[in-house]
């Protein structure tokens, strides 16, 4: 790891907290709740914070060499987090973030790939984009919407652009681990708290997680080595 990202790495993570402090307090004044679901219980969002913290440091790690593409991804993971937290909180990814977020990425790609002379790679997210989306929407209608929501298909455009950016092989990556993730969650449920058919898991966070774990991926690699 060279000395000269460390300060950068430690920006990223002072930037990402105040952000995550800022998220996590609109989160626990429930404004994306609809009216009746505001007696639902209130759920903990301190990891909220911590992931704010962890996520762009991490990806400036991973990518030192692309700032601006750091910084994109940086924003977008934040607003991968809330989507999270939301659809953890009440089985729902709201369109007021979602719809932004694929915008904004659609943008700031855009930007990252002018910046590296890539355009080929913006081409790649884009197709990725929709590729994507209209796999997670043919799962909605062949499923009835049991599983898996019109949210999942509207949040799948953006993390096919955010992975596809990078390579057709992170696109399939980042499926499969959401895949994976959600059937470990799955079958703990079905294992320890004798979830059936008829619970509802919702698949947003597992969807983000996969995303994330492997766009910082290189980061954490290169952390391992150090430590071995």
């Amino acid at each position: 790891m060279s000395d000269g990202v460390l300060p950068w790495v430690g920006v990223a993570a002072l930037l990402g907290g105040a952000v995550g402090l800022w998220c996590a307090r609109w989160l626990r004044s429930q404004a994306y709740r609809y009216e009746d679901e505001v007696d639902l219980p209130t759920r903990r969002v301190g990891w909220v914070v911590l992931a704010c913290v962890l996520l762009p440091a991490l990806l400036v790690l991973a990518r030192p060499d692309q700032p601006l593409l750091v910084t994109v991804q940086s924003v977008a993971a934040i607003a991968l987090v809330v989507l999270g937290a939301i659809d953890i909180d009440v089985f729902r990814l709201p369109d007021m973030i979602t719809y932004p977020l694929a915008a904004g990425v659609v943008v700031g790609l855009l930007g990252a790939a002018l910046v590296a002379d890539d355009v080929d790679a913006w081409v790649r997210a884009l197709i990725s984009g929709l590729a994507l989306g209209g796999f997670y929407l043919v799962l909605v209608l062949v499923g009835g919407g049991a599983g898996m929501g019109l949210g999942d298909a509207k949040l799948a455009p953006s993390l096919g652009m955010l992975l596809g950016h990078l390579s057709w092989a992170h696109v399939l990556l980042g499926t499969l681990s959401s895949f994976l993730l959600a059937g470990v969650a799955a079958a703990y449920l079905v294992v320890f708290t004798g979830a059936g058919r008829k619970s509802h898991l919702a698949f947003g966070p597992y969807l983000v997680a996969g995303t994330l774990l492997v766009l910082v991926a290189p980061a954490v690699g290169a952390l391992l080595q150090e430590i071995s």
